[in-house]
């Protein structure tokens, strides 16, 4: 008779030229049966010593992990998890919940599934703001992202306080979602948008790797409108305030000729003293919060970006060279920086403006990186950048970084209109009441009146009109917040919409995948190295 100890060893120690799949399953359906759960095959892992699987109760929406080892030796790994411990057949059966208590024991047990720095490889950003869309993540980039590494887990501390999450929970739910969709490659995990050392102690904590720094709020956005005289006035303060570098910037860069590869760039002063102007205070709290992360960090691997993208005018050419020389100088190294490019980069849809003149631009970004780096050019807004993305892949030199987030939401939003087109109208009717209010702390070009209320549309004109044309994607895009945390009572008792949409999700895995995969697939194909 078969024990369970034999069929573990055959599925650790499979015999020459076969897998010990099919042991593997067998063991983890028996053992499944005993704790009446489904196993879901795709999540199957063979650790050292052990073996692992995510599997859902019957008759409810609770996921386990199923941890599967011999008792005598145990890998240290096993008894990190904390759950139900029983013994069968020779083998020790944990069945710990997919709780963020379990993700250290997840990570010892499966390496890759730890946040690692991922240097200079091409490397997407798949924002997630329900904490459901990783297994769809998964899927585009096993049909499409071969030659990208991915950040499933990436979110800005205000999209966290918008959505009420926490870092811990956004790690939690982009790795468990990567075991339960079998992802054997490597991840990063991106703590967006940090603008204090508060942020930076809570993304630490919760095992963040990749830290993008935004000194937009130190940045002077009425610089490109100032007199020469008040530049001159500025820049003396920023000397008389002993703001890192500002006293001999004149000297180091002034007047000078660079020679890049893409043109030669002259910085004259009056340009260079307004640049110092514009983003002077904001380098200087740039070494503070990345002083503060090494600190933090301590000496464990991470890398740091830039975003200087989060300003009302582009970073021009001699902006960004004098931004890259600063932090060169300073010792700041990164991994990638996002100035802010020509053009509207609006969230949730195609790039607008002239794709000539972006091209033309982007040629020097890129150079300035390659020479004062290397470091990748940063996309932030990325989603549905379809227009540029070509561009992007072509003359960075694969060397970019794309960040998306309220797609992947849209997305969740496609698979409700699909599947219960009454509760999305619901949501849509909401959104439309929040968006003059929501609307104020971004940057787009939609407007309530050329899209019809939810009321006026037949049911096969839903879809098309909120979520495959601009107007009707912005409105759902930037309502995302009040969405899901809008309470169903005066009182602040439950969520309004948050809890029905994320069950409605749960019971249609497979739709949400599927739309999931099509949309960021479209987004991966285009920024492929196999598209020449």
């Amino acid at each position: 008779m078969t024990t369970f100890s034999d069929l573990l060893d055959k599925f650790l120690n499979p015999p020459a030229g076969r897998q010990g799949g099919q042991e593997g399953l067998r063991l983890v359906a028996e053992v499944a049966e005993r704790v009446s759960a489904n196993p879901l095959s795709a999540s199957l892992r063979a650790a050292k010593g052990g073996l692992l699987v995510l599997v859902e109760r019957q008759g409810s929406r609770e996921e386990l992990v199923l941890v599967c080892s011999h008792r005598d030796p145990a890998p240290a790994w096993v008894n990190l998890f904390i759950g139900d411990r029983t013994e069968s057949g020779g083998v020790q059966v944990w069945a710990a919940p997919c709780s963020p208590v379990n993700i250290p024991a997840l990570q010892a047990a499966l390496p890759n599934l730890r946040p690692k720095p991922m240097g200079m490889a091409p490397s997407f950003g798949f924002g997630d703001r329900t904490g459901l869309a990783t297994p769809g993540h998964v899927k585009a980039m096993n049909s499409d992202g071969e030659d990208l590494v991915p950040i499933f887990a990436q979110q800005s501390i205000r999209e966290m306080t918008r959505t009420e999450r926490t870092p811990i929970e956004v790690m939690a739910d982009a790795t468990w979602g990567a075991f339960r969709a079998g992802w054997r490659g490597p991840v990063g995990a991106d703590a967006d948008h940090l603008m204090t050392p508060g942020d930076v102690d809570e993304t630490v904590a919760a095992g963040f790797t990749f830290f993008t720094i935004d000194p937009s709020a130190h940045v002077d956005q009425r610089a490109d409108d100032y007199t020469p005289a008040q530049v001159d006035q500025f820049f003396q303060k920023l000397i008389g305030d002993r703001v890192p570098g500002a006293g001999d910037i004149l000297d180091l860069y002034g007047d000078r000729i660079y020679d890049l590869a893409a043109a030669k760039i002259v910085m004259e002063k009056p340009v260079l003293k307004r640049a110092a102007v514009k983003y002077g205070r904001a380098l200087a709290h740039i070494y503070h919060l990345a002083g503060y992360i090494s600190k933090t960090m301590g000496g464990g691997g991470f890398e740091l970006e830039i975003s200087v993208d989060e300003t009302d005018q582009p970073t021009t050419i001699a902006e960004h060279l004098f931004i890259a020389q600063e932090l060169k100088r300073h010792g700041i190294p990164v991994v990638s920086l996002a100035p802010r490019f020509i053009g509207d980069f609006e969230k949730g849809i195609d790039y607008r403006g002239d794709v000539n003149r972006f091209k033309e631009e982007l040629v020097h970004h890129a150079a300035i990186a390659e020479e004062y780096g290397p470091y990748k050019i940063s996309l932030h807004s990325g989603s549905d950048k379809f227009g540029v993305y070509p561009l992007v892949r072509q003359i960075t030199g694969q060397a970019f970084h794309v960040k998306t987030a309220g797609t992947s939401y849209l997305e969740a939003l496609r698979t409700a209109c699909r599947a219960n087109p009454d509760f999305f109208r619901e949501i849509v009717s909401f959104s439309r009441r929040r968006f003059d209010i929501d609307r104020a702390t971004y940057h787009i070009s939609a407007g309530l009146e050329p899209t019809p209320p939810p009321k006026d549309l037949a049911a096969d004109d839903l879809e098309r009109v909120y979520l495959n044309e601009d107007n009707g994607r912005q409105i759902l895009h930037v309502t995302y917040g009040s969405v899901l945390t809008a309470k169903s009572s005066e009182n602040g008792s439950g969520y309004r919409f948050r809890d029905r949409l994320l069950n409605l999700l749960r019971d249609h895995r497979d739709l949400h995948e599927k739309v999931l995969a099509g949309h960021l697939g479209k987004h991966l194909r285009l920024l492929s190295s196999r598209n020449g």
